[in-house]
Parts: structure tokens; sequence; C-alpha cells
């Protein structure tokens, strides 16, 4: 299963674009319950996500940042078969 991960958060300029598009996508409005958050710390922004996020669309989401800081990868799971 693939995994939305922050690749480049100093990219982050705020826009709260893929906010936006994940409360489209959970169908919430406003920010109560949102599984993604962008907090502004000092003169940067953080991006904080709740696992559950990647139940959603998240190429949908990687693709509505203006800035690229994410990317798709693929989960690395402990239960793989190793040969």
């Amino acid at each position: 299963m693939p995994v939305l991960k922050v690749a480049f958060k100093d990219r982050c300029n705020g826009c709260e674009l893929c906010v936006m598009e994940v409360q489209r996508q959970v169908g919430n409005v406003g920010l109560d319950g949102a599984l993604l958050r962008v907090l502004r710390e000092k003169n940067e922004f953080s991006i904080d996500m709740d696992p559950q996020i990647n139940r959603l669309d998240i190429a949908k989401i990687e693709s509505i940042c203006p800035r690229a800081v994410f990317t798709v990868e693929k989960e690395d799971s402990p239960h793989e078969f190793i040969e």
C-alpha cells in the first residue's frame, strides 16, 4: 500500500491546499478532525499528518501541492518475505 510522506517540508509556503483537499475527500467543512495540519513555527511550516490519511486518494493530495512538498512511497512492510 502506498504511503504519503512529507519529503521537502522546507518548500512549504503554508497555502493549505493539501488540507483543503483532505477535508474535501473526507467530507468535512472546517478543520475539526483534520487528518492533515499545516502549522507555522517561527519562519517555517511543519506538517502534521494522521496515518489514516493513507486511506484517501494520496496521489491527488500530492499533486495539488504547488511546491511539491509530498511524495508517495511504497510502504516498507515488516511482514514482506525476504530471500
